[in-house]
């Protein structure tokens, strides 16, 4: 008998009931043990977590990227098994692991029970799994309502970028990566630990969460016009290639800024800068499903 810590937030539940109880029953048959507990709070997952008696159990966060990523501290302190029911708008740790969208067929994925361990990052000594910004990303982020991901999912994403590129602003930063140090105006900056962000973009076109290094992007300021022409390479991980964009792959990368900015990872603020970041390979064990495959790069 395999067993498992369902973590349930019920704003999240509603609308899913039926679904989640499919999830389960599938569970129960597949012969895992399931104990559901209903989190109101961060501090709720947290005790959770901790206090999960089962030490060789599986721990199945039911949301979204912000709820997962206030789990991975816990997940990664003891060590125990991350999985996923997507419950979310983006769900692009979901992506990056090969889980699907749907939570019927995502607990298959569990019921089926292979492992991988994978990297995460940290910023500023906060956890995170797929990508954090300054600049552009965190005012995409602001102009995000609930209504607008309710009603239209990964769209309002775009939606959003839309609103916010005629009113961007530059800032100085000074970028150190693995020793080499660069500064420049910029619009945006992006260091990614997953494949995946913003409801499916590609964070670089030879990133995993597998392979030991964070991926660096950032735009320099240009016109409005010139950044919905990168539309393309931002949603294929290809912006090596573009023009106004500064690309790097480090282990370890120190931000810092003229004046403190917001750090925003997996969906929710988790620090300002000045800021270090570093990866921590094979950090946590997930479940996963057929992750997708990196594209041979071409330099």
């Amino acid at each position: 008998m395999q067993h498992a810590l369902l973590l349930v937030n019920p704003k999240s539940r509603n609308g899913h009931s039926e679904e989640l109880d499919q999830a389960t029953d599938l569970l129960q048959s597949a012969g895992v043990e399931v104990d559901v507990c209903v989190t109101e709070s961060p501090s709720d997952m947290v005790s959770c977590i901790e206090n999960y008696e089962q030490k060789d159990g599986v721990i199945i966060v039911a949301g979204g990227d912000g709820t997962i990523s206030a789990a991975l501290e816990s997940v990664h302190k003891t060590q125990q098994t991350l999985a996923i029911l997507p419950m979310g708008t983006a769900n692009d740790l979901a992506r990056s692991l090969g889980v699907p969208q749907d939570i019927v067929p995502a607990a298959q994925v569990i019921a089926n029970n292979k492992r991988e361990r994978i990297n995460l990052a940290k910023a500023n000594d906060h956890y995170f799994v797929n990508v954090a910004h300054i600049g552009l990303g965190v005012e995409v982020t602001h102009e995000l309502t609930s209504d607008m991901k309710k009603y239209f999912g990964v769209f309002a994403y775009l939606g959003a970028f839309i609103s916010v590129i005629k009113r961007n602003k530059s800032f100085k930063v000074n970028i150190k990566a693995d020793g080499c140090e660069e500064s420049l105006r910029a619009i945006h900056l992006a260091v990614g630990n997953g494949r995946f962000y913003g409801g499916g973009n590609i964070v670089d076109e030879d990133s995993t969460l597998l392979d030991g290094q964070l991926n660096l992007f950032c735009l320099k300021p240009q016109r409005w016009w010139q950044l919905l022409l990168l539309g393309f390479n931002l949603r294929n991980g290809n912006l090596r290639v573009a023009e106004r964009v500064v690309c790097k792959k480090a282990k370890k990368v120190s931000i810092k800024t003229s004046k403190p900015k917001q750090i925003h990872a997996d969906g929710e603020h988790k620090t300002d800068t000045p800021a270090d970041f570093e990866v921590i390979p094979e950090a946590i064990e997930v479940i996963v499903g057929d992750m997708p495959q990196p594209n041979k790069s071409k330099e």
